[in-house]
């Protein structure tokens, strides 16, 4: 036991180190591109404390060996992606309905004086309540699951659900939204189903035949992904994958990284084009479109050929990258938000998160209960990136540090960012915990892997119906739960079994 007590010290005290390694030649590396390169050092040096805030989580992870499923640290790195590394990859400008136009470097500095101050907010929210007396208070979900029954579950869902799915197009056209909220949820129990082979494949129990499942799977979401024309949908199956992978095995998946980076750059620079063609009326589009296969084939073809000729010359370099680092360039737009309020857009008070008054009430319930994503819509129009037609055709994210400064200023972002926190150890607690079972886990890491993106979206998006779905989502998998009884025989046996018997 001495042993193993040291070992862990030992690991320990290496990640910590490395940490600081990296913190250490990341202030450095922002030194010397001061002085060699002319750039803003202030700048530089504030995105790089950004960045190191943001990699504590994951330093912390595995520090400290804590189990559950690695949510926060991947929404913190989220936050480092989509906050800090823009500074050194992207001009400080952002563009509107009239053209693009340049930032101050004053306001981009206040936007990361902010982003700093609002993710050590969330920091201290997520970590505050997850070793106070309240955490151990709060009720977890029993999900631990029978291992039988978990791959019955897979089968049926991964057989059947994509069937169910085709016939979507088909009953919402003839029906209201309550539908459509159904589909929703049915659709996330694919990525459930990802959680639960992953949990099987990388714990080590299951098999060949698991694996084989488990990539099955996620190659049909992403394929469905890239017929529905929403990137987003085929990266997330890739982004579970990997989280699911770095919980059991405790291992950061390079290739699970490169995997998703080489997607959303391979894709997007061609994702209008591709959308402009798939969602025509024109008969030659329907045909597209009628074949599953054939538009997702289309968006490959289109993607090929556009990185053909950038390769060869053809099309410069930064045209294919553009799209990407403008989608993932969320720091210039805070700092275009700060050099606009309140002083031409007045604080909000609140008035962006009034979805929150009715979130809770299921649409079945009221069919006609608003939509969220006002919030968006709102900054869009009101911070001129678009008009009020344009959000008609398009969706825009205002992001939660933006939306919280929108409202209440400094105060609002530091109150959101560890409210969010709060929030997430509650759920995490509640559905993502290590004595919720794996069942919980996936349940939990379904719909979380959502926050990855809902960085940049706002707060009704964000947590607006996520209860509902984590609630429902534990209900259609209870059947397939271990029950307490045989697990307590199953933990004797293995107390029991002798020494020279392994257990996995």
């Amino acid at each position: 036991m001495n042993r193993q007590s040291d070992g862990r010290r030992q690991a320990s005290r290496r990640v910590w180190r490395l940490y600081f390694v990296v913190v250490y030649l990341s202030v450095l590396l922002a030194s010397l591109n001061f002085a060699f390169y002319g750039a803003s050092f202030i700048k530089g040096l504030l995105a790089i404390t950004l960045l190191n805030v943001c990699l504590y989580p994951t330093a912390r992870y595995f520090a400290r060996d804590e189990g559950g499923v690695p949510v926060f640290p991947a929404l913190c790195l989220s936050y480092a992606v989509q906050f800090a590394i823009p500074i050194f990859t992207k001009e400080p400008g952002i563009t509107l309905v009239h053209g693009v136009t340049s930032l101050n470097d004053s306001d981009v500095v206040s936007a990361l004086l902010l982003s700093i101050g609002g993710v050590c907010a969330l920091q201290l929210g997520y970590y505050g309540l997850q070793t106070g007396k309240l955490a151990k208070a709060m009720p977890v979900v029993d999900l631990h699951l029978n291992e039988k029954k978990a791959t019955i579950y897979c089968v049926l869902v991964g057989i059947l659900l994509p069937v169910i799915l085709g016939l979507r197009n088909v009953i919402t056209e003839q029906s209201s939204l309550q539908f459509a909220a159904v589909f929703t949820l049915l659709q996330n129990q694919q990525l459930v189903v990802i959680g639960i082979l992953g949990w099987l494949v990388y714990s080590g129990r299951g098999t060949q035949w698991h694996r084989l499942l488990l990539f099955c799977v996620v190659g049909i979401m992403i394929w469905r992904g890239l017929s529905s024309a929403f990137l987003e949908q085929a990266v997330i199956p890739v982004a579970v994958l990997f989280v699911t992978r770095w919980r059991y095995s405790k291992r950061l998946s390079i290739a699970g990284i490169a995997s998703i980076v080489f997607i959303i750059i391979f894709l997007s620079p061609v994702k209008g084009t591709y959308r402009q063609v798939v969602w025509s009326e024109s008969a030659e589009a329907t045909a597209i479109v009628d074949s599953k296969l054939g538009s997702a084939l289309l968006w490959v073809e289109q993607a090929s050929r556009y990185w053909i000729d950038t390769l060869t010359g053809d099309r410069e370099l930064a045209d294919a990258t553009s799209d990407v680092t403008s989608r993932t360039d969320l720091i210039h737009q805070f700092a275009h938000i700060y050099s606009l309020t309140p002083e031409i857009v007045p604080f909000q008070y609140g008035g962006t998160y009034s979805y929150f008054a009715v979130a809770l009430i299921p649409r079945a319930v009221w069919p006609d209960k608003p939509q969220a994503g006002s919030a968006n819509s709102f900054f869009a129009v009101a911070y001129n990136i678009t008009t009020e037609e344009g959000v008609t055709r398009t969706t825009f994210g205002v992001s939660l540090l933006g939306e919280g400064y929108i409202n209440f200023g400094i105060p609002g972002v530091v109150f959101i960012m560890a409210l969010q926190g709060v929030i997430l150890i509650i759920l995490q607690h509640i559905f993502g915990g290590a004595k919720s079972g794996a069942g919980g886990q996936a349940v939990f890491l379904a719909f979380f892997i959502f926050f990855l993106n809902g960085v940049g979206t706002s707060a009704e998006i964000f947590f607006g119906n996520i209860v509902q779905n984590l609630l429902c989502s534990c209900f259609l998998l209870w059947w397939a739960r271990e029950r307490p009884s045989l697990r307590h025989h199953k933990s004797v046996e293995i107390r029991g079994a002798a020494p020279f018997t392994v257990v996995k």
